[in-house]
């Protein structure tokens, strides 16, 4: 059970802040949410999870930021050719559960494939929806984890992928 003031991530709706934990009644029956608002650079909410399902939603803590930002550094190597689904609807399935999933590892594992695919050729809509949100993802958990603003973890975020793109146009 997490408290007040701790540091979560929604796998839909990113990191943030428990802020309160409300009773809300339902007919007969009384339920238990936390109320989590969110960091985002398009736009912040409040999101309510029901306590009891919080494990089953994947709401989890927020890491520490030092290992966050020793988990991005893979975001600096390009995928090998065979990583990466060359079907469209295999593709984006995959990625998408990955990005779901709220985990840290496929997060990063999504956006590093999705971001070594723009510097090979244009993403469509849909890529480029799943990109930009894995980066939020990203971004957002490193500004709750270091105390930074979002602007400045996205900046981060981008400067890490920047690197597999240098590292590329090096070899």
């Amino acid at each position: 059970m997490y408290a007040v003031g701790s540091k979560v991530v929604h796998p839909c709706h990113g990191a943030g802040t428990i802020v309160r934990i409300s009773e809300k009644q339902i007919g007969d029956i009384s339920h238990t949410y936390y109320i989590i608002d969110t960091v985002s650079l398009a736009r912040s909410m409040r999101v309510m999870v029901p306590v009891k399902r919080a494990d089953s939603v994947g709401l989890r803590a927020v890491q520490k930021a030092s290992m966050l930002r020793e988990l991005l550094q893979t975001c600096s190597e390009p995928p090998a050719d065979d990583e990466i689904e060359r079907d469209f609807r295999v593709r984006k399935d995959a990625l998408g559960e990955r990005l779901k999933s709220g985990c840290l590892e496929d997060v990063i594992y999504a956006v590093r494939s999705l971001h070594y695919m723009t510097t090979q050729r244009r993403l469509g809509l849909t890529d480029s929806r799943m990109l930009e949100d894995g980066k939020q993802m990203l971004a957002s958990e490193l500004a709750v984890a270091s105390g930074i603003s979002m602007e400045d973890a996205m900046l981060e975020v981008q400067a890490y992928l920047g690197q597999m793109t240098s590292e590329e146009e090096s070899n």
